[in-house]
């Protein structure tokens, strides 16, 4: 039993690459049976007589879930950077095409109120004409008109 134990801890430091660190082997699942297959036991006498063993084991899956998670974390972040980084393109681009519609409003702004002067001047001198005026008549009369 000594001897059955100390091959199902030397397979589970190779399947886990030891240390607690994950291996390029361990890129297989870590199973009771990919266990028993490279300490070269029965899955039976793990069960059976190596609970700790099985401890371990569950212990080293959870420790390369984590990796999993952090590189799945890391993607995000990767990802969101690239949507931070396009959002922010769109903002010079949406700010620098605000900038052209702000010049063009102040412009025409400009030429409405020249429009206007110039509007109200000829009404102006449209009023102005259409006043009465006095006219002389060759003799020197004045009449109205």
């Amino acid at each position: 039993m000594q001897a059955t134990a100390e091959k199902l801890r030397a397979a589970l430091d190779r399947l886990t690459g030891g240390a607690g660190e994950p291996s390029d082997v361990s890129t297989q699942r870590l199973t009771v049976a990919a266990l028993a297959r490279e300490a070269g036991v029965s899955r039976n006498a793990i069960y059976a007589n190596h609970r700790d063993i099985l401890d371990d084991l569950a212990r080293a899956r959870q420790r390369q879930r984590v990796p999993d998670r952090i590189i799945t974390i890391q993607d995000k972040i990767t990802e969101q950077r690239s949507v931070i980084e396009d959002m922010q393109h769109q903002i010079r681009q949406l700010a620098t095409e605000n900038a052209g519609l702000m010049r063009r409003t102040i412009e025409a702004e400009r030429r409405a109120d020249r429009a206007d002067r110039r509007s109200a001047q000829l009404t102006k001198e449209v009023d102005t004409l259409r006043r009465p005026m006095l006219l002389r008549s060759p003799d020197g009369d004045t009449a109205q008109r």
